[in-house]
C-alpha cells in the first residue's frame, strides 16, 4: 500500500485502488510511519482524543483567567449569558467549546495541537459538539466519556488529521510560515471535513466543505498581542467554529467550493509567501503594534524577573 502523498486527488485515488476508507487508511498509514501495531495507534488516538474533552471540561466548569488578563473565562461567560442572537444547540456548543479548550490552552492547560496551540480548540470543539448534540442528545451536562470510544469518533477526529497532512505538505501549519491562515485556517478545514464525514457525506463533499472553510481564511494576519497566544487567537477559535459550520452547512445544501481543495491550499501557500513578515506570528505588526496592544506588551515586560 501506497502510504505517501500529498494532495487530495492523491489520497484519493490510494483510497480507491485499495478499497479502503479515508479513516482506515489513516490508521494504517500512522502504523507505518511509526511502526507501531494498529491497536496500539487506536489506543493513543484514543488518549489524545480524551486530552481534548478533558480540556473541553475544564474550561467550561471553571472560568480561566491568565495573568494580564486578556483570557477571563469568557466560555462560561458565553454559556451563561442569557440573550443569544442565534438559539442553536450546535451552533451555541461549537462556539462555548471552541472556547473553552483554547481558553485552557491560554493558561498553560493541557490540549491537544491540533494543528497547533493557537488553533487548538476548533477541531475537537468542532467535533464533541456535534457529537453532543446530535449524536448522544443534549443533556445540558458534558460529561467524559472514557476510552475506548465510538468508532464514528475517532474516525472524524483521523479524517481532520489526515486532511492536515496535505495542507502541511502543500503548504504550511505554521503561522510563522504562513499567518493565521496555516494555523487557525487550517483547523476550520480539518474541522469542516470532520464535521461533514459525520453528516454522512462523501468524501469529495467533506473535502469540498473543507475548501470552503479554508478559502475564507486565506490572507488571515498572525498578531498575537504581546507575542502571547491569547488575543487574537482565543476569540478567533470561536469565530473560525462559526464559519465551520457554515461551510458544513452549505455543503448540505449541495453548494460546492468551485476551487477543489488542492488549488485552495496551493492559494494559500502563495498568500502566505507574500505575506508581510511582521504578520506571521512575530506581534511586529497588525494588533500588536495598536495603542493598546503596546500597552499590555509594556506590562507584560514589568512582570518579568
Amino acid at each position: 500500500m501506497q502510504y505517501r502523498f500529498h494532495t487530495f486527488v492523491e489520497l484519493q485515488a490510494i483510497l480507491e485502488a485499495e478499497s479502503i476508507s479515508a479513516p482506515e487508511y489513516g490508521i494504517k498509514r500512522e502504523a507505518f510511519m511509526t511502526g507501531l501495531p494498529e491497536e496500539r495507534i487506536r489506543a493513543e488516538f484514543d488518549r489524545r482524543i480524551a486530552v481534548t474533552r478533558n480540556a473541553l471540561l475544564q474550561g467550561l466548569e471553571h472560568p480561566q483567567h491568565s495573568r494580564l488578563g486578556l483570557t477571563k473565562g469568557a466560555a462560561v461567560a458565553f454559556t451563561k449569558a442569557e440573550r443569544h442572537l442565534i438559539r442553536d444547540d450546535l451552533f451555541t456548543r461549537s462556539l462555548a467549546y471552541s472556547l473553552a479548550i483554547n481558553e485552557v490552552n491560554a493558561c498553560g492547560g493541557k490540549v491537544v495541537a491540533f494543528p497547533t496551540a493557537g488553533s487548538s480548540g476548533i477541531v475537537p470543539g468542532v467535533i464533541w459538539a456535534w457529537w453532543d448534540t446530535r449524536s448522544q442528545g443534549a443533556s445540558g451536562t458534558v460529561r467524559l466519556n472514557d476510552p475506548p470510544y465510538d468508532p464514528r469518533l475517532q474516525d472524524a477526529f483521523t479524517l481532520a488529521s489526515l486532511t492536515g497532512v496535505i495542507i502541511a505538505q502543500g503548504a504550511t501549519l505554521a503561522g510563522s510560515e504562513g499567518g493565521c491562515q496555516a494555523e487557525c485556517g487550517a483547523a476550520g478545514a480539518m474541522a469542516a471535513c470532520a464535521l461533514a464525514y459525520l453528516e454522512g457525506l462523501p468524501l469529495g463533499a467533506c473535502f469540498s466543505a473543507a475548501a470552503l472553510s479554508l478559502k475564507n481564511s486565506l490572507g488571515l494576519a498572525c498578531d498575537p498581542v504581546a507575542g502571547l497566544v491569547e488575543v487574537p487567537c482565543v476569540k478567533r477559535n470561536a469565530f473560525v467554529a462559526a464559519n465551520v459550520l457554515t461551510a458544513v452547512d452549505l455543503t448540505l445544501s449541495g453548494i460546492e467550493s468551485i476551487i477543489p481543495f488542492d488549488e485552495v491550499v496551493w492559494a494559500m501557500k502563495q498568500i502566505g509567501d507574500s505575506l508581510p513578515a511582521s504578520i506571521r506570528e512575530n506581534a511586529a505588526g497588525g494588533l500588536a503594534i495598536t495603542p493598546t496592544g503596546c500597552m499590555v506588551k509594556q506590562a507584560l515586560e514589568r512582570l518579568q524577573p
